[in-house]
């Protein structure tokens, strides 16, 4: 008798071994695709840079038309846009900024110093183009 209930043991036996078994692991997942970078800041970390960042004009009649627009990544004038590629704290109150622009289908690359004005008429940004000479332009906050 002892080989039949060997004979009916084994099917169970093999049932209960393949219960046993664990299920395989699962596939490795992709690694998952680097996020796009960011636009870089040139201003990131230079919060003093903050009173330069508006809209300015020479006379503030011309606010509507001829403004300068500045943020902490493009310098926009009336016949040109540029990208700010650096801006650098000198210690003094004044900024200096890398720019790439383009005016009138021309890309020139330049330099410029700003320097925010505070005065009891306003608030104002005195711009220094350093590649160019001449004389710095102090420029009035559009309201």
């Amino acid at each position: 008798m002892r080989p039949i209930a060997l004979l009916c043991a084994l099917p169970v036996l093999a049932i209960l071994a393949a219960c046993d078994q664990s299920p395989p692991p699962p596939p490795p997942e992709a690694p998952a695709a680097p996020a796009p970078a960011a636009p870089a800041n040139p201003a990131a970390g230079l919060e003093g840079a903050t009173p330069l960042f508006g809209s300015w004009a020479a006379d503030l009649t011309q606010c509507g038309n001829f403004a300068v627009e500045i943020s902490a990544t493009r310098f926009l004038g009336a016949e040109n846009q540029c990208d700010i590629t650096e801006l650098a704290d000198n210690g003094d109150g004044s900024f200096t900024a890398g720019l790439s622009c383009t005016s009138q289908g021309e890309s020139a690359s330049e330099r410029i110093r700003m320097t925010p004005v505070f005065a009891p008429t306003g608030e104002g940004v005195t711009l220094d183009y350093l590649d160019r000479g001449g004389e710095p332009v102090t420029l009035l906050r559009c309201r």
